[in-house]
Formats: C-alpha cells, structure tokens, sequence
C-alpha cells in the first residue's frame, strides 16, 4: 500500500468540526448518499437510487434529495462511489448534472457508470479510475481504498483521512475467503487501520440479525447446475442485473450442461456487455446466443439470463410471465430460478411474479422452496463483529439498513463493550457535527423523496425529476375499471376521473376517448390469466401514451382494478 505523501498536511484549524450527513442510506436499504463537510471542502460518498413501492404510483425511482448542495456546488471536491450496485450508482445520471464533480471509483464500477452516462448522453471526462495503491488529495480529505467481497467485484471500503481523525465508509461488503470473482476482505489493511487509530466507523449492518457466517457465493453454481439437471425445458435465471459474480456461476453451469446462454433485458444485457469487455466476465466461445435466436434452439439445450428479480412491473420476466414478450415463451417443463432475495420494498412484487409464474404451470424455484439459491453480499453477524474487532473504532454508525437493523446492530456492538453514545443512530438529513472526542447532533436538512418518472414507454433516454410543483401542473387522472376476477373482463364501464388536468370543456371529448383506450387495452389481455399488477401498468403506460399524443401534458395516472 503506497504510503501517505508527506507534502499533504492538514489545516491548523483542526478545532472546526467535521459534518457528515447522510442524504440516503440510512434507515433504508437503498438511495445511498453521504455528505462529507469540513470547512471549503465536500466529499460525496455514493450516489444511489431507490426502488418505488406500490404506495408510489407511477414512480420509476427514487433519488436522493441534494438541495443541501444546490448552494455548496463549487465546495464538492470529489464523488467517491463504493461499488457498482445501483443503489449506490443509479442516481448519479440524475444529480450529476448538477454536481458536475469527477466521481472517483475501481474498473467495472467505472464502466457501470459510462454506459449509463452514455445512454444518457452525458460527458464521461470526469469518471476517474482509482487502484488500491492510490490515495487522492481532496481539499483537507485525503483517500485511499482497500478490497472488499461482495457480490460484484471492485467493491471497496474507503478511509478518508481528516483534520478530526480517520474515517472509514464501510458500504456492502462480506467476509469471503472463496468468492467467485477472487477478491477477498483485505482483513491485513483493516487491522493495519485499526492500529494506527479510527475515529468513526460507517459500516453496512443490514444482514446483523443472520447469526453466524455466510456461505462462500461459489456454492451458488451447483445450485443451478441442480437446477439445469432438473429442468427438461428451458432454464432461466433472474438476479440483480449487475452480480456478475452470479452471472459468471451460470454461464459455467451452462457450460458444463451443454446449454447455450441467452440475456435477455436491457439492465442485463448493457451489465453483462460492459462486464465482457472488461474482462470481469469469462465466457466461452460460442455459447452466447441472441435472444431473437432463442426460438432456434432445443429449449433443453438453452439457459436464460433475464432481468426482473424483484418483480419490476416493466421488466423482461414481468413480460415473460403476463405471454406479452416476443422473444422468450414459457412451456410446461421449463423452470424459472429466482437466485436474488427480495429487498424489503419489493416483496410483495416479487411474491406476486412468482404466483403468476406457477400459475403457467412452470417449476419456479426461489428462496422458500430450495436452500442455496440466494447469499447475501452483506456482512452477517460473526462477520460484523470480526470488522469491528479489526478496526476498534471509538465511534460507530451502522448504515445501509432498515432502523430494526440499526437497532440490532447498536445492541451487537453494547454487548462487545461499546458505550450507548459511542454507536450512532441518525437518520436521513441528520447533521452529525465530528470533533476528535465526540460527535454530536447538530440539526437536520429537510430531505424528501425525489422522484424519478420515465415518460416513454420501455424509453429510458427521456426522463424527468417530477416533484410536487410539477405534479400540481399537471394534474392527475383516476382509472376505475371493474373486471371479471377469472377473466380480466369488463364487467361495466371505465370510469375516468380527472384533476387539474384539462378545462371542462376539453374534458368530456378527450376523457371518452380516454375510456376506449382502456377498453381496447384490457380487451387484448382477457384471455388469459389476470396479473392485476401487469394489467395496471398496461391501463397506465397506454393512457399516458395517449394522454400526452392529445394534449402534450402528462398528468399522473392512477388505474384503480375492482375485482368482480
């Protein structure tokens, strides 16, 4: 590890306290952002997204909310981002318009991010590359890296050395000594750490209520190969689209089985594209297929890698499962893997995916029903307490959780000797004021959800951050439709309520060519099987559709379905 340079000295000041505030991230599993704030200088740590829940119709994304910045912009030194999860890279598309600072970060991570800055055509210039024998100057922060499992690979702790003392972010990580991808915790730098003295410690609680370790990821590959074997039909496989640790386990089950391979959804294949070119994936000549060639081939002889783990209302295994996609047709004796646990706000999503493929009559395996489908990229308990012995922090923050795993883990740490006011409990927009020898609360920046709304359908090149202000002007526009529960059929008239949407006058003409609209959408799908889930994001995605055609505005949809 390069040493620190001795040119680099801190300001005399060093009586001013450090602020750290998180703008995501904590008391929620996703939207990770932290802001890092010692006199002229701002160091950002992630820049994550958040997924909707059902309670955000129409919402695509969740970012955070960075109007504590909008007046500090030229104050950002740098943007640290711990690894290529999309809650911790997705907002950056969104909010780096605005921050404009260079985003500092390993390899894949690196190629993550400008292929999403490339799909949204923004500048690439500013992404940066860092290794592991590096250490950057920003303002008084100066950062360095070391190496960490998790279920992608260049995942990263960062220590952040300061005027206060040292700082160490640790986002998702887990103790592997076995992962797939080769790179194990460099348990060896962070006790080094530990020695030299830490003053606060972030750290990912959010598998502290697992006892024990977790099992090594390779385990995963003889799970599908168990799969592959049982499956005498086509086998496909959802996971988070960027584990590319998980994606390399099933092209060497498929391998060894003498299946082609298939990636089918856009988040999978552009992951899977820049994974490949970058070396980070092995794949062996010509196993790779097209997905509008997957009709060719034997479905025994074919493995399918599709995007939709967590039951996305617009993803491919969403289509899939509703007979609407073109490429990918499910028959009796093909099986569907779910090899990623749901987070917590798309459970009910992902139950209500997996009832809609059991009813086609395919095996589906997930979690409840085969053991070894899933491990956690995150740290379980014995792993959590391992870290903290390593690193004897005199301040601890546990992060990237929901509050019971903040919680939970404060009371780990008190039964390893930590004192109540040595663990930190904030929330989002809690300002933490960082001295040598204490932390404190020193107020809070209001923090709301953001939300993200794509306007195209399956367009993602097209986006807007619709927040209130805008969702005032444009109105909103209720669909009431009262189906048949066995057929998806109507059983009376759409009903169309509207506000704030169009002048009376206009309202009648446009609203009754509205209700054909929903006619003629839910007229296409009442042979089959009703998924109450897909049929609302049909109604929703052709309204807005014809909405914006007729008038160039674009209220929020809201379909509302009345089982009969």
């Amino acid at each position: 590890m390069k040493s620190f340079s001795p040119k680099f000295e801190f300001s005399k000041n060093s009586n001013q306290a450090l602020r750290l505030i998180p703008l995501g991230g904590v008391g929620d599993v996703t939207k990770n952002m932290y802001i890092y704030e010692y006199g002229d200088d701002i160091v950002i740590v992630d820049c994550g997204v958040g997924f909707p829940d059902e309670a955000m119709p129409g919402v695509d994304l969740v970012i955070p909310d960075i109007s504590y910045l909008r007046a500090k912009l030229d104050k950002i030194r740098g943007i640290l981002i711990t690894h290529g999860h999309e809650d911790h890279i997705g907002g950056l598309p969104y909010l780096w318009p605005e921050l404009k600072a260079p985003i500092y970060t390993q390899k894949l991570t690196a190629g993550f991010i400008r292929a999403k800055f490339t799909e949204h055509n923004l500048p690439k210039d500013k992404i940066v590359e860092v290794n592991f024998n590096q250490s950057l100057n920003l303002g008084e922060f100066r950062a360095s890296f070391y190496v960490v499992s998790h279920s992608i690979p260049d995942s990263m702790g960062i220590v952040l050395r300061t005027p206060v003392g040292t700082i160490i972010h640790q986002a998702d990580f887990k103790i592997d000594w076995t992962p797939v991808s080769g790179q194990v915790t460099d348990v060896g730098r962070v006790a080094q750490l530990g020695n030299e003295g830490v003053l606060l410690l972030l750290i990912d609680c959010l598998r502290v209520e697992k006892p024990g370790f977790n099992k090594s990821e390779k385990s995963i590959e003889a799970t599908f190969e168990k799969a592959a074997l049982e499956t005498p039909g086509k086998l496909l496989i959802t996971m988070t689209s960027s584990n590319v640790s998980r994606m390399q386990q099933a092209i060497n089950a498929a391998s060894k089985l003498d299946r082609k391979v298939a990636v089918v959804g856009r988040s999978f294949e552009n992951n899977f594209q820049v994974a490949r070119d970058l070396g980070y994936l092995h794949v062996p000549p010509g196993i790779i297929v097209a997905s509008d060639a997957i009709s060719e081939f034997a479905p025994n002889k074919l493995l399918i890698l599709i995007a939709g783990a967590q039951g996305q209302s617009d993803s491919s295994l969403v289509r899939v499962a509703n007979e609407e996609h073109k490429q990918v047709k499910l028959r009796e004796g093909d099986s569907v893997v779910f090899s990623a646990d749901p987070i917590p706000s798309t459970e009910s999503a992902q139950n209500a995916l997996i009832d809609c493929l059991s009813r086609l009559g395919v095996e589906v395996y997930y979690s409840a029903v085969m053991s070894d489908l899933h491990i956690s990229g995150h740290a379980a308990r014995e792993e959590l307490r391992l870290m903290l012995n390593l690193i004897k922090p005199k301040f601890v923050f546990p992060i990237g959780g929901t509050f019971k795993h903040m919680r939970a883990f404060s009371k780990m740490a008190r039964e390893m000797g930590y004192k109540k006011e040595q663990v930190i409990e904030a929330e989002d927009g809690d300002i933490m004021e960082i001295k040598k020898d204490n932390i404190k609360l020193a107020g809070t920046v209001d923090v709301q959800n953001v939300y993200v709304d794509g306007l195209g359908i399956g367009d993602v090149g097209h986006v807007i951050l619709r927040d209130r202000q805008r969702l005032s002007e444009e109105g909103v526009v209720v669909v009431v439709v009262s189906v048949d529960q066995h057929t998806g059929k109507l059983v009376s008239e759409v009903d169309i309520i509207s506000r704030g949407f169009v002048f009376e006058e206009m309202a009648k003409e446009i609203l009754e060519e509205a209700r054909e609209v929903v006619k003629n959408t839910l007229e296409k799908h009442a042979h089959k099987s009703p998924d109450w889930r897909f049929i609302r994001k049909l109604i929703e995605d052709a309204l807005e559709k014809f909405l914006y055609q007729t008038t160039e505005r674009r209220p929020l949809v809201l379909p509302v379905v009345v089982e009969v």
